[in-house]
Protein backbone atom coordinates (compact mmCIF):
# COMPACT_ATOMS: atom_id res chain seq x y z
CA UNK A 1 0.00 0.00 0.00
CA UNK A 2 1.58 3.32 -1.31
CA UNK A 3 1.97 6.44 0.72
CA UNK A 4 0.44 9.36 -0.76
CA UNK A 5 2.52 12.44 -0.50
CA UNK A 6 1.34 15.09 1.75
CA UNK A 7 -0.54 18.13 -0.53
CA UNK A 8 0.96 21.37 -0.05
CA UNK A 9 -1.06 24.61 1.45
CA UNK A 10 -1.98 26.65 -1.75
CA UNK A 11 0.02 29.98 -1.36
CA UNK A 12 2.53 28.36 0.92
CA UNK A 13 6.09 29.01 1.23
CA UNK A 14 8.13 27.96 4.05
CA UNK A 15 10.77 29.98 6.02
CA UNK A 16 14.28 30.40 5.51
CA UNK A 17 16.54 29.11 8.81
CA UNK A 18 19.18 31.22 7.63
CA UNK A 19 18.23 34.39 9.21
CA UNK A 20 17.06 32.54 12.81
CA UNK A 21 20.46 30.64 12.72
CA UNK A 22 22.02 34.27 11.99
CA UNK A 23 20.39 36.11 15.09
CA UNK A 24 21.35 33.22 17.30
CA UNK A 25 25.45 33.43 16.32
CA UNK A 26 25.34 37.07 16.55
CA UNK A 27 23.66 36.76 20.65
CA UNK A 28 26.24 33.91 21.36
CA UNK A 29 29.22 36.24 20.62
CA UNK A 30 27.92 39.26 22.01
CA UNK A 31 27.32 37.08 25.15
CA UNK A 32 30.78 35.30 25.24
CA UNK A 33 32.22 39.06 24.88
CA UNK A 34 30.63 40.15 28.07
CA UNK A 35 31.64 37.28 29.91
CA UNK A 36 35.06 37.98 28.75
CA UNK A 37 34.85 34.22 26.72
CA UNK A 38 36.07 35.75 23.77
CA UNK A 39 38.38 38.87 23.10
CA UNK A 40 36.88 41.38 20.65
CA UNK A 41 41.05 42.12 19.56
CA UNK A 42 41.20 38.27 18.58
CA UNK A 43 37.86 38.37 17.19
CA UNK A 44 38.59 40.70 14.16
CA UNK A 45 41.81 39.00 12.76
CA UNK A 46 39.41 35.62 12.77
CA UNK A 47 36.32 37.17 10.84
CA UNK A 48 38.95 38.84 8.57
CA UNK A 49 40.46 35.65 7.30
CA UNK A 50 37.44 33.28 7.84
CA UNK A 51 34.61 35.13 7.04
CA UNK A 52 33.88 33.66 3.13
CA UNK A 53 33.17 30.75 5.14
CA UNK A 54 29.35 32.36 6.01
CA UNK A 55 28.57 32.85 2.43
CA UNK A 56 29.16 29.15 2.29
CA UNK A 57 27.33 28.30 5.05
CA UNK A 58 24.53 29.98 3.71
CA UNK A 59 24.73 28.31 0.92
CA UNK A 60 24.92 24.73 2.41
CA UNK A 61 21.77 26.15 4.14
CA UNK A 62 19.65 27.31 1.08
CA UNK A 63 20.70 24.19 -1.03
CA UNK A 64 19.50 21.99 2.00
CA UNK A 65 16.07 23.80 2.55
CA UNK A 66 15.57 23.72 -1.82
CA UNK A 67 16.10 19.57 -1.26
CA UNK A 68 13.45 19.29 1.59
CA UNK A 69 11.08 21.52 -0.11
CA UNK A 70 11.31 19.52 -3.69
CA UNK A 71 10.82 16.05 -1.41
CA UNK A 72 7.95 17.68 0.03
CA UNK A 73 6.33 18.81 -3.18
CA UNK A 74 6.38 22.32 -1.98
CA UNK A 75 8.13 26.13 -2.89
CA UNK A 76 11.72 26.48 -2.00
CA UNK A 77 12.68 29.35 0.41
CA UNK A 78 13.41 32.12 -1.69
CA UNK A 79 16.59 34.64 -1.45
CA UNK A 80 14.35 38.09 -0.73
CA UNK A 81 15.42 41.71 -1.18
CA UNK A 82 16.27 41.18 2.84
CA UNK A 83 18.51 38.49 1.78
CA UNK A 84 20.46 40.32 -1.31
CA UNK A 85 20.85 42.84 0.90
CA UNK A 86 22.38 41.46 3.68
CA UNK A 87 25.06 39.07 1.26
CA UNK A 88 25.86 42.87 -0.06
CA UNK A 89 26.74 44.26 3.59
CA UNK A 90 28.21 41.07 4.43
CA UNK A 91 30.86 40.59 1.15
CA UNK A 92 31.59 44.87 1.79
CA UNK A 93 31.71 44.25 5.29
CA UNK A 94 33.97 41.46 5.06
CA UNK A 95 36.56 43.07 1.79
CA UNK A 96 36.91 45.83 4.54
CA UNK A 97 37.87 43.82 7.41
CA UNK A 98 40.00 41.95 4.92
CA UNK A 99 41.90 44.81 3.94
CA UNK A 100 41.78 46.66 7.73
CA UNK A 101 43.68 43.25 9.02
CA UNK A 102 46.80 44.24 7.27
CA UNK A 103 46.86 47.79 9.51
CA UNK A 104 48.65 47.75 12.36
CA UNK A 105 46.03 48.95 14.46
CA UNK A 106 48.17 48.88 18.39
CA UNK A 107 50.65 50.73 16.68
CA UNK A 108 48.22 53.13 15.79
CA UNK A 109 46.70 53.34 19.04
CA UNK A 110 50.01 54.02 20.50
CA UNK A 111 49.47 57.19 18.27
CA UNK A 112 46.19 57.86 19.69
CA UNK A 113 47.43 57.85 22.84
CA UNK A 114 46.07 61.55 23.71
CA UNK A 115 42.52 60.30 22.46
CA UNK A 116 40.76 58.69 25.64
CA UNK A 117 40.12 54.97 23.57
CA UNK A 118 41.24 52.63 26.90
CA UNK A 119 36.97 52.30 27.91
CA UNK A 120 36.60 50.88 24.43
CA UNK A 121 39.80 48.31 23.96
CA UNK A 122 39.93 48.24 20.41
CA UNK A 123 43.35 48.63 20.31
CA UNK A 124 44.53 46.90 23.73
CA UNK A 125 45.50 48.84 27.15
CA UNK A 126 48.77 51.17 27.30
CA UNK A 127 51.80 49.78 28.98
CA UNK A 128 54.81 51.32 29.25
CA UNK A 129 58.99 50.17 29.50
CA UNK A 130 62.41 51.82 30.06
CA UNK A 131 65.50 50.50 29.46
CA UNK A 132 69.15 52.56 29.48
CA UNK A 133 72.09 50.64 27.59
CA UNK A 134 76.06 52.29 26.72
CA UNK A 135 78.51 51.42 23.67
CA UNK A 136 81.96 52.53 23.58
CA UNK A 137 82.94 54.04 20.02
CA UNK A 138 86.21 54.61 18.41
CA UNK A 139 86.32 58.86 17.43
CA UNK A 140 84.68 59.94 14.30
CA UNK A 141 82.07 56.69 13.74
CA UNK A 142 79.11 57.24 12.45
CA UNK A 143 75.85 56.49 13.95
CA UNK A 144 72.79 55.80 12.26
CA UNK A 145 69.37 55.25 13.63
CA UNK A 146 65.96 53.86 12.06
CA UNK A 147 62.65 53.97 13.47
CA UNK A 148 59.36 52.84 12.70
CA UNK A 149 57.57 55.37 15.13
CA UNK A 150 58.96 57.04 17.95
CA UNK A 151 60.59 60.24 18.45
CA UNK A 152 64.89 60.40 18.58
CA UNK A 153 66.57 63.00 20.97
CA UNK A 154 70.24 63.78 19.86
CA UNK A 155 72.58 65.56 22.21
CA UNK A 156 76.66 65.59 22.59
CA UNK A 157 78.04 62.89 25.56
CA UNK A 158 81.21 63.76 27.65
CA UNK A 159 82.86 60.71 26.48
CA UNK A 160 83.27 58.27 24.09
CA UNK A 161 80.38 56.28 24.31
CA UNK A 162 76.77 56.12 22.86
CA UNK A 163 74.07 56.52 25.63
CA UNK A 164 70.78 55.34 25.05
CA UNK A 165 67.65 55.97 26.93
CA UNK A 166 64.84 54.00 25.37
CA UNK A 167 61.31 54.77 26.60
CA UNK A 168 58.96 51.60 25.68
CA UNK A 169 55.03 52.53 24.66
CA UNK A 170 53.37 49.57 23.69
CA UNK A 171 49.44 48.33 23.34
CA UNK A 172 48.23 44.98 23.92
CA UNK A 173 45.54 42.59 24.84
CA UNK A 174 47.11 41.77 28.16
CA UNK A 175 49.89 42.50 30.07
CA UNK A 176 51.53 39.16 29.71
CA UNK A 177 51.29 40.15 25.59
CA UNK A 178 52.92 43.76 26.45
CA UNK A 179 55.74 42.05 28.50
CA UNK A 180 56.11 39.84 25.61
CA UNK A 181 56.47 42.85 23.43
CA UNK A 182 58.99 44.11 25.62
CA UNK A 183 61.49 41.41 26.20
CA UNK A 184 61.43 40.77 22.37
CA UNK A 185 62.40 44.72 21.95
CA UNK A 186 65.64 45.22 23.30
CA UNK A 187 67.84 47.90 20.55
CA UNK A 188 71.01 46.67 20.19
CA UNK A 189 74.05 48.36 18.43
CA UNK A 190 75.62 46.41 15.49
CA UNK A 191 79.31 47.50 14.39
CA UNK A 192 79.19 46.95 10.32
CA UNK A 193 82.76 48.70 9.43
CA UNK A 194 82.87 52.23 10.61
CA UNK A 195 79.07 52.73 11.21
CA UNK A 196 77.05 51.76 14.46
CA UNK A 197 73.39 50.96 13.05
CA UNK A 198 70.27 50.80 15.72
CA UNK A 199 67.66 49.45 13.68
CA UNK A 200 64.23 49.37 14.93
CA UNK A 201 61.68 49.09 12.13
CA UNK A 202 60.90 45.55 11.89
CA UNK A 203 59.52 42.97 14.16
CA UNK A 204 57.84 43.11 17.42
CA UNK A 205 58.97 47.27 16.76
CA UNK A 206 56.55 47.38 14.65
CA UNK A 207 54.00 46.90 17.78
CA UNK A 208 54.44 50.25 19.76
CA UNK A 209 56.24 53.69 19.80
CA UNK A 210 59.60 53.48 21.41
CA UNK A 211 61.15 56.90 22.12
CA UNK A 212 64.98 57.24 21.88
CA UNK A 213 67.18 59.72 24.09
CA UNK A 214 70.88 59.58 22.61
CA UNK A 215 73.77 60.91 23.68
CA UNK A 216 76.72 60.59 20.69
CA UNK A 217 80.44 61.74 20.85
CA UNK A 218 79.76 65.10 19.47
CA UNK A 219 82.56 64.41 16.83
CA UNK A 220 80.77 61.56 15.16
CA UNK A 221 77.87 61.47 12.16
CA UNK A 222 74.67 61.05 12.41
CA UNK A 223 72.18 59.91 10.58
CA UNK A 224 68.59 59.57 11.91
CA UNK A 225 65.29 57.99 9.62
CA UNK A 226 61.91 57.91 11.68
CA UNK A 227 58.63 56.85 9.67
CA UNK A 228 56.52 58.57 12.59
CA UNK A 229 57.58 61.00 14.88
CA UNK A 230 60.05 64.00 15.75
CA UNK A 231 63.40 64.54 15.31
CA UNK A 232 66.05 66.63 17.55
CA UNK A 233 69.61 67.08 17.33
CA UNK A 234 71.90 69.74 18.58
CA UNK A 235 75.90 70.01 19.96
CA UNK A 236 76.75 68.12 16.33
CA UNK A 237 80.17 68.62 15.21
CA UNK A 238 80.05 67.01 12.00
CA UNK A 239 77.84 65.84 9.01
CA UNK A 240 73.61 65.64 9.99
CA UNK A 241 71.34 63.44 8.27
CA UNK A 242 67.38 63.48 9.37
CA UNK A 243 64.73 62.10 7.62
CA UNK A 244 61.30 61.61 8.85
CA UNK A 245 58.15 60.48 7.26
CA UNK A 246 55.22 62.14 9.49
CA UNK A 247 56.87 64.62 11.98
CA UNK A 248 58.86 67.40 13.13
CA UNK A 249 62.64 68.32 12.77
CA UNK A 250 64.74 70.59 14.44
CA UNK A 251 68.65 71.14 14.10
CA UNK A 252 70.83 73.39 16.33
CA UNK A 253 74.53 74.18 16.62
CA UNK A 254 75.94 71.97 14.06
CA UNK A 255 79.20 72.44 12.95
CA UNK A 256 78.67 70.45 9.39
CA UNK A 257 76.37 70.18 6.32
CA UNK A 258 73.00 69.48 7.28
CA UNK A 259 70.22 67.24 5.13
CA UNK A 260 66.73 67.24 5.79
CA UNK A 261 64.55 65.22 4.41
CA UNK A 262 60.45 64.91 5.38
CA UNK A 263 57.12 64.23 3.85
CA UNK A 264 54.62 65.93 6.37
CA UNK A 265 55.95 68.28 8.99
CA UNK A 266 57.62 71.69 10.39
CA UNK A 267 60.94 72.15 10.71
CA UNK A 268 63.28 74.16 12.52
CA UNK A 269 66.77 74.57 11.57
CA UNK A 270 69.45 76.87 12.92
CA UNK A 271 73.13 77.74 13.60
CA UNK A 272 74.86 75.77 11.28
CA UNK A 273 78.11 76.27 10.33
CA UNK A 274 78.41 74.08 6.68
CA UNK A 275 75.42 73.96 4.13
CA UNK A 276 71.95 72.75 4.54
CA UNK A 277 69.97 70.98 1.58
CA UNK A 278 66.27 70.29 2.37
CA UNK A 279 63.73 68.27 0.30
CA UNK A 280 60.09 66.79 0.56
CA UNK A 281 57.06 67.57 1.64
CA UNK A 282 56.94 70.47 4.26
CA UNK A 283 54.83 72.87 6.04
CA UNK A 284 56.71 75.53 7.98
CA UNK A 285 60.11 75.46 8.14
CA UNK A 286 62.65 78.30 9.46
CA UNK A 287 66.27 78.76 8.94
CA UNK A 288 68.30 80.79 10.52
CA UNK A 289 72.23 81.59 10.96
CA UNK A 290 73.82 79.52 8.54
CA UNK A 291 76.75 79.90 7.47
CA UNK A 292 76.98 78.09 4.09
CA UNK A 293 74.76 77.64 1.33
CA UNK A 294 70.95 76.74 1.60
CA UNK A 295 69.45 74.65 -0.82
CA UNK A 296 65.34 74.42 -0.65
CA UNK A 297 63.18 71.81 -3.00
CA UNK A 298 59.91 69.77 -3.15
CA UNK A 299 56.73 71.23 -1.74
CA UNK A 300 55.85 73.70 0.82
CA UNK A 301 52.30 74.17 2.36
CA UNK A 302 53.08 76.98 5.11
CA UNK A 303 54.90 79.19 5.30
CA UNK A 304 58.86 79.79 5.15
CA UNK A 305 61.09 81.98 7.14
CA UNK A 306 65.12 82.34 6.23
CA UNK A 307 67.45 85.00 8.20
CA UNK A 308 71.21 85.33 7.73
CA UNK A 309 72.22 83.28 5.47
CA UNK A 310 76.08 83.76 4.45
CA UNK A 311 76.23 82.35 1.37
CA UNK A 312 73.74 81.14 -1.77
CA UNK A 313 70.02 80.25 -0.88
CA UNK A 314 68.45 78.26 -3.82
CA UNK A 315 64.42 77.43 -3.24
CA UNK A 316 62.92 75.23 -6.15
CA UNK A 317 59.13 74.28 -6.05
CA UNK A 318 56.38 74.14 -8.35
CA UNK A 319 55.18 77.53 -8.30
CA UNK A 320 58.57 79.30 -6.95
CA UNK A 321 62.04 79.22 -8.58
CA UNK A 322 64.73 82.05 -6.62
CA UNK A 323 67.63 82.30 -6.26
CA UNK A 324 70.24 84.91 -4.29
CA UNK A 325 74.30 85.47 -3.16
CA UNK A 326 73.29 85.91 -0.08
CA UNK A 327 70.73 87.04 2.74
CA UNK A 328 71.86 89.34 5.64
CA UNK A 329 68.72 90.31 6.35
CA UNK A 330 65.47 87.86 6.36
CA UNK A 331 62.57 86.17 3.82
CA UNK A 332 59.27 85.41 4.84
CA UNK A 333 57.10 83.53 2.14
CA UNK A 334 53.90 81.78 1.61
CA UNK A 335 51.64 81.03 -0.95
CA UNK A 336 50.38 84.39 -2.38
CA UNK A 337 53.36 86.65 -0.77
CA UNK A 338 56.97 86.97 -0.47
CA UNK A 339 59.13 89.55 0.93
CA UNK A 340 62.86 90.10 1.33
CA UNK A 341 64.85 92.12 3.48
CA UNK A 342 68.50 92.90 3.17
CA UNK A 343 70.03 90.56 0.05
CA UNK A 344 72.67 90.39 -2.00
CA UNK A 345 72.40 89.79 -6.05
CA UNK A 346 72.67 87.96 -8.24
CA UNK A 347 69.06 87.61 -7.47
CA UNK A 348 66.61 86.01 -9.24
CA UNK A 349 62.73 85.36 -8.84
CA UNK A 350 60.79 83.32 -11.49
CA UNK A 351 57.18 83.33 -9.27
CA UNK A 352 53.15 82.80 -9.65
CA UNK A 353 50.44 84.14 -8.02
CA UNK A 354 52.66 86.12 -5.50
CA UNK A 355 52.93 89.21 -4.61
CA UNK A 356 56.79 90.32 -3.97
CA UNK A 357 58.22 92.61 -1.55
CA UNK A 358 62.10 93.47 -2.07
CA UNK A 359 64.10 95.73 0.00
CA UNK A 360 67.85 96.86 0.23
CA UNK A 361 68.86 94.58 -2.36
CA UNK A 362 71.75 95.02 -4.22
CA UNK A 363 73.59 93.91 -7.33
CA UNK A 364 71.52 92.53 -10.55
CA UNK A 365 68.09 91.18 -10.05
CA UNK A 366 65.89 89.87 -12.70
CA UNK A 367 62.38 88.94 -11.70
CA UNK A 368 59.78 87.43 -13.58
CA UNK A 369 56.28 87.31 -12.07
CA UNK A 370 52.47 86.41 -12.70
CA UNK A 371 49.49 87.45 -11.54
CA UNK A 372 50.96 89.63 -8.17
CA UNK A 373 52.31 92.82 -8.03
CA UNK A 374 56.58 93.41 -7.69
CA UNK A 375 57.57 96.53 -5.30
CA UNK A 376 61.27 96.66 -5.48
CA UNK A 377 63.20 99.48 -2.92
CA UNK A 378 67.34 98.68 -4.70
CA UNK A 379 70.21 99.80 -3.30
CA UNK A 380 73.73 101.21 -3.67
CA UNK A 381 75.43 99.57 -5.69
CA UNK A 382 72.63 99.40 -8.14
CA UNK A 383 72.96 96.89 -10.96
CA UNK A 384 71.01 96.20 -13.96
CA UNK A 385 67.06 95.48 -12.88
CA UNK A 386 64.80 93.44 -15.51
CA UNK A 387 61.29 93.05 -13.90
CA UNK A 388 58.66 90.90 -16.15
CA UNK A 389 55.08 90.80 -14.47
CA UNK A 390 51.72 89.75 -16.21
CA UNK A 391 48.67 91.19 -14.55
CA UNK A 392 50.47 93.19 -11.69
CA UNK A 393 51.85 96.56 -11.24
CA UNK A 394 55.60 97.38 -10.68
CA UNK A 395 56.51 99.68 -8.16
CA UNK A 396 60.79 100.22 -7.85
CA UNK A 397 61.99 102.58 -6.21
CA UNK A 398 66.02 103.47 -6.61
CA UNK A 399 68.78 106.07 -5.22
CA UNK A 400 68.21 109.82 -5.66
CA UNK A 401 71.91 110.18 -7.16
CA UNK A 402 72.08 106.69 -8.96
CA UNK A 403 72.56 106.85 -12.98
CA UNK A 404 70.90 104.27 -14.77
CA UNK A 405 69.25 103.54 -17.94
CA UNK A 406 65.23 102.98 -18.15
CA UNK A 407 62.88 100.78 -21.12
CA UNK A 408 59.68 100.68 -19.91
CA UNK A 409 55.94 99.58 -21.24
CA UNK A 410 53.01 99.37 -19.92
CA UNK A 411 50.51 96.80 -21.92
CA UNK A 412 47.01 98.35 -21.30
CA UNK A 413 48.16 100.37 -18.45
CA UNK A 414 50.58 103.29 -17.72
CA UNK A 415 53.66 104.36 -16.50
CA UNK A 416 54.25 107.34 -13.50
CA UNK A 417 57.95 108.23 -13.16
CA UNK A 418 59.67 110.90 -10.26
CA UNK A 419 62.92 111.30 -12.83
CA UNK A 420 63.14 112.99 -15.95
CA UNK A 421 62.46 110.44 -18.57
CA UNK A 422 60.23 110.59 -22.35
CA UNK A 423 56.68 109.04 -21.00
CA UNK A 424 53.99 107.91 -23.65
CA UNK A 425 50.74 107.34 -22.11
CA UNK A 426 48.69 108.06 -24.78
CA UNK A 427 48.61 105.17 -26.62
CA UNK A 428 47.31 101.94 -25.75
CA UNK A 429 50.66 100.35 -25.00
CA UNK A 430 52.05 103.04 -22.72
CA UNK A 431 56.32 103.63 -23.03
CA UNK A 432 59.07 104.66 -21.01
CA UNK A 433 62.88 105.53 -21.96
CA UNK A 434 65.24 107.65 -21.22
CA UNK A 435 68.82 108.29 -19.68
CA UNK A 436 69.45 109.61 -15.84
CA UNK A 437 72.38 111.21 -14.64
CA UNK A 438 75.45 109.53 -16.08
CA UNK A 439 73.60 106.85 -17.01
CA UNK A 440 74.38 102.92 -16.18
CA UNK A 441 72.82 99.69 -15.60
CA UNK A 442 69.85 99.14 -17.54
CA UNK A 443 66.40 99.30 -16.24
CA UNK A 444 64.03 97.15 -17.94
CA UNK A 445 60.35 96.90 -16.77
CA UNK A 446 57.20 95.55 -18.52
CA UNK A 447 53.80 94.68 -17.47
CA UNK A 448 50.22 93.32 -18.41
CA UNK A 449 47.16 95.25 -17.20
CA UNK A 450 49.39 96.94 -14.72
CA UNK A 451 50.68 100.56 -13.86
CA UNK A 452 54.40 101.24 -13.66
CA UNK A 453 56.00 103.41 -10.90
CA UNK A 454 59.65 104.13 -10.91
CA UNK A 455 60.19 106.38 -7.69
CA UNK A 456 63.59 108.29 -5.90
CA UNK A 457 64.07 107.37 -2.27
Amino acid sequence: MSTASPTPTPGYRPRSLFGPIVLVTIGALFLAGNFGWIHWSSFGPLFARYWPLLLIFWGIIKLGEYIWARQRGLPAPGLGAGGVVFMIFLILIGITATKAAGVNWQALGVEMDDVNIEPFGFFGTSHEFSENFAQEMKPGEQVRVLEARGNINVSASTDNQIHAFVHKYVRASSDDAASRTNEATHPKLVHQGDLWLLDLTSGDYTQGRFDLDLQIPAASPVSLMTRHGDLTVSQRAAEVNLESLHGDIKAEDVKGNVTVRMRHGDAVIKNVTGDLTADGYISDISISDIKGAVTLTGTYMGSIQLAKIDKQVRFNSTRTDLQMARLQGDLTMDRGDLRVTSATGPFKLDAQTKDVHLEEVTGDIRIDNRRGSVELRASAPLGSVEVSNVRGDIEISVPDKSGFQVEAASDNGEIQSDFDLTIDNKARNATAKGTVGKGGPMLRLKTNRGTIQIRKQ
